[in-house]
């Protein structure tokens, strides 16, 4: 019954931190007045307000993981008691429930459905959906009638009982309305009148205001409803003088485990510009320079390819890719000859370009080259005797904050990293080995949307290249028509003003763009675990928030 649940409360940072961290709850939408958890097919929004407000809800979870769920709650919280027991059984609803309170004041509720079995230990992903929402109201005869007359029933005989608790609602799900001034079980809080919200999942709206009157209102919340019909899923951040963040679809299909904004997603080609940064670095501490000749810098593996580092970064090298995006189509192709799982380290790609010719004389166009990129990395491994994942961990993401990314194995991905999905003959299959196992110079990192906007700032506030160096790297080193690019960066231009500087990545189960706007300062990112859509959601979120 329940899609979205909006409650409100004055203490909004403190109810962020306890559900996020205390707890786990995954965040899938934020701003700086409000959040949205993930609980299972529904979502909960807290709402920043003036005054205190708390409220009753319950969640509903399997029955038979209750014991566990218990468990895990008292490791976190303590369970509210009434008569000495912190646990009761409700014959009427074949539940079993306890109870504890949030930084609010709200009294929350997780009910075990004997019906409902889930294998496995409880945790997050366990719960199923919002059981039950409160609403106190002095008017419950008329927000009664109003809710009946959605044809949701009234449960019982009796009818609306304005002095006693009124469920309204079938199986699994109620509305709870009740007079202000009951105290409430398992807590000595006696209701309050608080306004909210609740949308159905048929798209209707009921709305309580601050003296509990009833209305129904068209939810209106376009970017997230354009979202939902793109079937977009990802994660989107936007960072301007306040943080807007959501995330839709699935990290985990298999187990229904949402994507949050805080999920880990794959870039492929979009931290290329991190091999920039770690040249650029190099070139700094006096250990290179972009003149520098690629067949004197590793002779043994490339004595024919005469190319500068400048020529490398700027894909106008002309030695050959191992992957030419221009003449080849299908990426897991490559896989055939050379087992993806054997794709571990830079060294590993070189079977798969260094015997062939060269395409072009150096500097002579512009052609985007992976295999120029894993050169990159190589020289890097040389020049700090470090693999060169360890050297952008090290000197970038760790410089920049970014605690959640890195270069992780498909096969041992970390929590809370989402799935790449590939659409295939209707279904779906993961992307474990359409992909190298571990990414690298040309591609491959995992980071998360604040991650990518904590980059930016670092990247552009100096902390990890010199000022000098830093202007250096975003300068219009080659185009190709009117794409124009820097070192491992595009840049978009307006006239002769540079309207961003961005990123992006594609690979099966991947889309990603990231990008930095100089006019205000702002940043924008969106990750996606499918091979398609986050061009059309940056378009979207620039139209709708950026213009």
């Amino acid at each position: 019954m329940f899609k979205k649940v909006t409650l409100y409360t004055n203490k909004l940072n403190e109810v962020k931190g306890f559900y996020e961290y205390q707890l786990g709850f995954r965040i899938v939408e934020e701003d700086d007045s409000s959040f949205m958890l993930a609980i299972g097919e529904s979502q909960l929004i807290f709402r920043k307000s003036e005054r205190p407000a708390f409220y009753h809800f319950a969640f509903n979870i399997p029955g038979n993981q209750f014991t566990l769920a218990k468990g895990w709650a008292k490791s976190r919280v303590e369970l509210n008691r009434q008569e000495g027991m912190d646990e009761i059984y409700y014959a009427n609803f074949d539940a079993d429930a306890f109870y504890f309170q949030d930084p609010a004041g709200n009294i929350v509720e997780f009910l075990g459905r004997r019906n409902v079995d889930k294998m496995g230990d409880f945790t997050v992903d366990s719960l199923l959906n919002i059981s039950e929402v409160s609403i106190t109201t002095p008017h419950v005869a008329e927000v009664g009638k109003g809710i009946e007359d959605m044809e949701i029933p009234v449960r019982g005989n009796k009818g609306i009982e304005p002095d006693s608790l009124n469920f309204l609602g079938q199986g699994a799900a109620f509305i709870i309305l009740v007079a202000p001034k009951r105290t409430w079980y398992f807590s000595k809080k006696k209701s309050e009148v608080h306004p909210l919200s609740i949308e159905l999942t048929d798209g209707r709206q009921i709305d309580i205001d601050e003296e509990g009157n009833f209305g129904t209102e068209v939810p209106e919340n376009p970017l997230s409803d354009r979202l939902e019909e793109m079937e977009f899923s990802g994660a989107a951040m936007l960072k301007t003088d306040e943080v807007w963040a959501i995330a839709k679809g699935m990290a985990d299909r298999a187990n229904a485990r949402p994507n949050a904004v805080d999920t880990r997603f794959g870039i492929a080609s979009g931290c290329k510009i991190f091999t920039a940064v770690a040249i650029a670095q190099l070139v700094e501490e006096g250990k290179l320079a972009f003149e520098d000749l690629l067949s004197e810098l590793l002779p043994d593996d490339f004595p024919e390819f005469p190319v500068t580092i400048h020529q490398l970064l700027t894909h106008t090298s002309g030695i050959p890719d191992y992957f030419d995006e221009s003449v080849m189509d299908d990426f897991e192709e490559l896989w055939q000859k050379h087992p993806m799982y054997q794709m571990k380290s830079t060294r590993d790609f070189l079977p798969l370009f260094k015997d062939k010719p060269m395409m072009f004389e150096p500097g002579e166009k512009f052609q985007y080259n992976n295999a120029g990129f894993i050169a990159l990395g190589l020289v890097v491994e040389k020049l700090t005797g470090q693999s060169f994942t360890d050297v952008v961990e090290e000197r970038i993401f760790r410089r920049s904050g970014m605690e959640r990314s890195g270069y992780f194995q498909l096969d041992r991905l970390p929590a809370e990293t989402a799935n790449g999905y590939i659409e295939e003959d209707l279904t779906w299959r993961t992307n474990q080995y359409a992909i190298p196992v571990k990414g690298g110079a040309d591609g491959g990192a995992y980071v998360t949307a604040a991650d990518m906007s904590a980059f930016w700032t670092h990247l552009m506030n100096h902390s990890l290249l010199s000022e000098e160096s830093t202007r250096n790297l975003l300068a219009t080193h080659t185009a190709d028509g009117e794409n124009y690019y820097g070192y491992g960066v595009w840049i978009e231009k307006s006239g002769a003003e540079i309207r961003k500087y961005h990123v992006m990545g594609y690979d099966p189960g991947v889309s990603f763009h990231s990008g930095y706007y100089p006019s205000n300062g702002s940043t924008l990112t969106v990750l996606s675990n499918e091979s398609a859509g986050a061009l059309d959601v940056i378009k979207l979120i620039e139209q709708e928030k950026l213009n």
